[in-house]
């Protein structure tokens, strides 16, 4: 008799031991060599409990638990020989022997010393819920970064369900967060200890409940163009400006924004300017931003698909910025469409190009829709999956095709601009050297090809791939002029200098270029598919020359790279979110005008959440008035303790009157809580004389009026708990 209590003691700890060599082992082992690691450690937590109650000394157990493992292991390498020379069916089952033997061995061991420490050493009592914890977390690690696809072992089973692996890891994670911090009571000397454990699992239903609603696969990505943001910025990048060019400022360090295309105006170059950045690393390149469906098979020219969001056309003396100019980028979208198509100003031009169509859903928000180069239209689309994608819009955009060669013979500009636009695209700096290098680009063409537009900017793009390299570390933004401090020294920088450098250089030659900012991908990504996911890594910033005819054609040399590869596209997470982001079979996807207002399930869920939160919101205050007497000792006028019990009274219907006495109202009372007249005169004694109540002597008195109610018990004050805002009406 005298071993049940401390078996009972040691079951919690021992139970989140278990618990925590599940996912800890998942994957690398079959679940019978699981189950006998979960055996395993419970019988290890117990043992370990229990022999922290002998007289050994603390440091024997972790210097024994070493020879342990290594006999462990010993044994487990034995199994493997023999396995390796047995005929038969013999080499499995030695095998599945051995992986039994590892775990459970290894789990019994690091069990036994982890609850001896946990029982010996106060300040370790931590460690069998951090195991926890961390073991689930190790577990659901995969899943970061918007990888939604792992771990597959809840992935698969969820998506064949119908389920969001993040609603099932979401819950996992704060189920093992709950638990854990369940063990860390001790069963003999915890209070309620039915009270605790009901209040974790009305803690996991209200997650249940409260999950679906959360952003739970919303995650930060690395935005180093600063593209991400809100649709209701649109109005305050609108009012934007440039500034004049000595005003500018560069930042050395990427930031959440460096573009600025997050805050409002007033007048700064820097909500309308592209980064000059010594650091453009990402930690996570990988990050899902977005996914495009295509709608027809078509190779680019190039190889690249350009998503354009932004154009750079005014020099400001120190560098491309935005321009808001009237006709000065008309071929850009303003913004989202919300409920009615959206067309740019002017129609792209259709010359050696194909029309094609795709649907793009956003992870994550952006400021302007990154629209497939060129785009004629985009109309908004029904979110196919609210709990993943933030936006999703159709775009219809006329592609370049062909050859390179095939634009040869075109005339730079357009016959239809006016002279200032042909201003705002030629401007270049004064300095010489722009000029000097691009004749030298382009001093290497026949003699028949130097006056035509797009052999300079090929041959610019040439001499750019060929003298510089590529490097997301550089030193030129401190520099009063970054690009010809790139261009003119040392030549290593990334996408934006060489855009720069690009652009400036063919305005040297009086040729209309921009500079142009969005996301790039390679169509050989989309292996075979029709979705093509957009990376944190493919951010992207080009120069861009007008070709008559033909409209902006992007210049993207590739220079030799000085960092390490970026890794390819996780192909099986592209296609699970170009699967996602199609709209359910039988349905359109574009939505109808009864979807500009929120319908009315969307009205009752958003309500009933309101109401639940509200209703909730009182627990916190219920709770505090009623304990309020246990945890503050110096209630010296009884008024803590005459407030618990005014409560504990409208719980069992009894509330005082308006107008009413205290004293009359403590004689009505006296029927349910004889104790109550007592609480109330040492109250008034306390407030109008000079009889102050002891240390504890209030904890008393409501306990006593505490007493007296639960003696009386009935249906009405236990109903009383179903009401936290009913103290309001206590008085």
């Amino acid at each position: 008799m005298k071993d049940r209590p401390r078996l009972r003691e040691a079951l919690p700890q021992a139970t989140i031991l278990a618990l925590a060599t599940v996912p800890a082992w998942t994957g690398a082992s079959p679940i019978s060599s699981l189950v006998a690691a979960a055996a395993a450690a419970l019988a290890g937590g117990v043992l370990g409990h229990r022999a922290a109650s002998q007289p050994l000394r603390t440091w024997v157990v972790p210097v024994a638990a070493a020879p342990a493992t290594g006999v462990v292991f010993g044994l487990a390498h034995l199994l493997a020989r023999l396995g390796t020379g047995a005929g038969g069916a013999w080499p499995e089952r030695l095998l599945l022997a051995r992986d039994g033997l590892l775990l459970g061995g290894s789990s019994l061991v690091a069990a036994f010393l982890l609850a001896f420490l946990a029982r010996r050493v106060s300040w370790l009592r931590v460690l069998p819920a951090a195991c926890l914890v961390l073991a689930v977390a190790a577990f659901l690690a995969p899943h970061r970064g918007g990888a939604i696809h792992r771990p597959r072992l809840i992935s698969d089973p969820a998506w064949t369900h119908g389920l969001h692996p993040g609603l099932l890891l979401a819950l996992g994670g704060a189920a093992a967060a709950l638990l854990a911090a369940l063990g860390l009571y001790r069963v003999g000397r915890a209070r309620w200890p039915l009270l605790q454990v009901g209040l974790v699992l009305a803690l996991l239903t209200l997650l249940v409940v409260l999950i679906p609603s959360l952003p739970l696969l919303h995650f930060d990505v690395p935005d180093p163009l600063g593209l991400e943001g809100h649709a209701d910025e649109d109005a305050q990048i609108r009012r934007a400006r440039p500034g004049p060019g000595d005003q500018a400022s560069n930042s050395r360090h990427g930031g959440n924004d460096p573009l600025g295309l997050r805050r409002s105006g007033g007048g700064s170059t820097d909500n309308n300017q592209l980064p000059f950045l010594d650091d453009y690393s990402m930690d996570r390149p990988d990050f899902p931003v977005g996914v495009v469906v295509l709608e027809d098979d078509l190779e680019p020219m190039g190889g690249t698909f350009y998503f354009r969001q932004v154009a750079f056309s005014a020099w400001n003396g120190r560098r491309l910025v935005r321009s808001f100019e009237r006709g000065v980028d008309s071929d850009l979208f303003p913004g989202f469409p919300h409920s009615l198509p959206l067309f740019p100003q002017r129609a792209p031009d259709q010359q050696f190009r194909s029309e094609l169509a795709g649907t793009v859903a956003l992870l994550h928000d952006q400021i302007y829709p990154p629209v497939l180069a060129d785009g004629m239209r985009i109309e908004p689309m029904v979110v196919a999956d609210p709990a993943l994608f933030v936006s999703a819009f159709r775009s219809v955009s006329q592609v370049l095709v062909g050859d390179v060669k095939d634009l040869l013979g075109r005339a730079a500009g357009a016959s239809w601009w006016s002279p200032r636009q042909w201003q705002v695209y030629t401007q270049a700096p004064e300095d010489p050297r722009y000029q000097a290098v691009a004749r030298q680009a382009v001093a290497r063409l026949s003699p028949s090809w130097r006056d035509d537009p797009w052999a300079e900017a090929l041959a610019v793009g040439a001499w750019l791939e060929n003298n510089t390299r590529y490097s997301v570390r550089s030193k030129h933004a401190g520099a009063r002029d970054p690009t010809a401090s790139y261009l003119f020294g040392d030549r290593i920088g990334y996408c934006v200098h060489l855009a720069h450098a690009g652009a400036l250089m063919l305005r040297s030659l009086g040729l209309p270029a921009r500079v142009a900012g969005g996301y790039a991908c390679a169509a050989e990504d989309r292996a075979g598919g029709s979705a093509l996911m957009i990376r944190a890594s493919s951010a992207h910033a080009w120069a861009e020359i007008y070709l008559d005819g033909v409209g902006w054609v992007p210049i993207d040399p590739s220079p030799e790279n000085l960092d390490p590869p970026l890794p390819p596209p996780d192909l099986d997470l592209q296609r699970l979110l170009g699967e996602l982001a199609r709209p359910p079979a039988g349905v359109d996807g574009r939505p109808s005008t009864a979807h500009i207002w929120p319908d009315w399930r969307q009205w009752l869920h958003w309500a009933f959440l309101l109401a639940a939160t509200l209703w909730l919101a009182g627990y916190p205050i219920k709770l505090w008035r009623r304990l309020a007497p246990l945890l503050w000792t110096t209630d010296r006028r009884g008024r803590l303790a005459l407030r618990a019990s005014l409560d504990r009274l409208a719980e069992a219907g009894y509330l005082r009157r308006e107008s009413e006495s205290w004293e009359r109202f403590a004689r009505r009372a006296a029927a349910v809580a004889p104790a109550l007249p007592s609480l109330i005169q040492r109250h008034l004694a306390a407030s109008f004389g000079r009889h102050r109540l002891g240390r504890g002597e209030g904890r008393v008195l409501a306990r006593n009026v505490a007493r007296d109610l639960a003696a009386r018990g009935g249906w009405r004050r236990r109903l009383g708990w179903l009401r936290p805002w009913l103290w309001t009406r206590s008085r």
